[in-house]
């Protein structure tokens, strides 16, 4: 399953006519793979917007949220975005680690995926220890795991872990809302290369294996952004932007998230 490098992201996108209007934009232009969830809000809007395009040339991801994650609720969620995603639903993950659900939740994945519902099952937001209760308590191994990751938050540990099990690494937020607006290091690195600061750190998640998922409502930055596959760092490059990990996470820890409010 071809996900392409980079992948067409959806958060906060529920206009239907900038959704329109980005979504072709992203698809003309060679993104492979939509990515939602439940809990943006927008399923219905990408499955009237997708309802005439040949199923066969994208992909479409999408998550189940922590308070769905008991057994017959996910089974129930996942029926509800099938319905709204005109029954095309390629990836189907658990959204965050709830800490007394997710196996429940994942083993109703498991069922999905075995009834040929979808294609691959996968996680979002989980640390290496949710992945091995997983790996001990669960019969399929997860195709990947969505996390936050950009070069101040680069994640080597758990990158390390993915590859050592062979589960694909998406990237959110991996631009990180502009935190690096104004970084000399990236900056110099995209002037050298003529390309923008936001290319030049989507250049670094394709080097280290990553498939980020960076969202945009504006044609130019959809095109701006595949076009940065293109893109080839040297390993010194690589090395001045690696140097950036400081731990600086821009989104919610997974132990810190609030699922008793959910």
């Amino acid at each position: 399953m071809d996900l392409g490098k980079i992948g067409f992201g959806t958060y906060t996108l529920t206009d239907i006519n900038a959704a329109e209007l980005a979504i072709n934009t992203a698809l003309l232009n060679g993104y492979k793979l939509i990515d939602t969830a439940s809990y943006y809000n927008n399923e219905d809007i990408i499955g009237k917007i997708t309802k005439n395009i040949n199923k066969e040339n994208f992909l479409i991801t999408t998550k189940i949220w922590p308070s769905d994650l008991a057994y017959d609720d996910a089974l129930r969620s996942f029926e509800n975005s099938y319905k709204k995603l005109n029954e095309k639903i390629d990836i189907l993950l658990i959204h965050w680690p709830h800490p007394e659900k997710f196996l429940e939740g994942y083993k109703a994945l498991e069922r999905i995926k075995e009834q040929g519902l979808v294609k691959e099952i996968g996680v979002a937001n989980f640390e290496i220890r949710h992945l091995e209760k997983i790996k001990n308590k669960c019969n399929i191994k997860p195709f990947l795991n969505q996390i936050e990751a950009h070069p101040k938050f680069a994640q080597n540990e758990l990158n390390n872990y993915l590859k050592k099990e062979e589960i694909l690494f998406q990237s959110w937020s991996p631009i990180a809302r502009n935190i690096y607006s104004d970084n000399k290091i990236i900056s110099d690195i995209a002037k050298s290369h003529n390309v923008s600061s936001s290319q030049i750190i989507l250049a670094w998640h394709i080097a280290r294996g990553y498939h980020p998922i960076p969202k945009s409502a504006t044609p130019k930055h959809i095109i701006e952004n595949i076009m940065s596959e293109k893109i080839i760092l040297s390993s010194e490059e690589l090395l001045r932007l690696n140097s950036l990990d400081n731990g600086d996470r821009t989104g919610m820890h997974p132990e810190l998230f609030p699922y008793d409010k959910f």
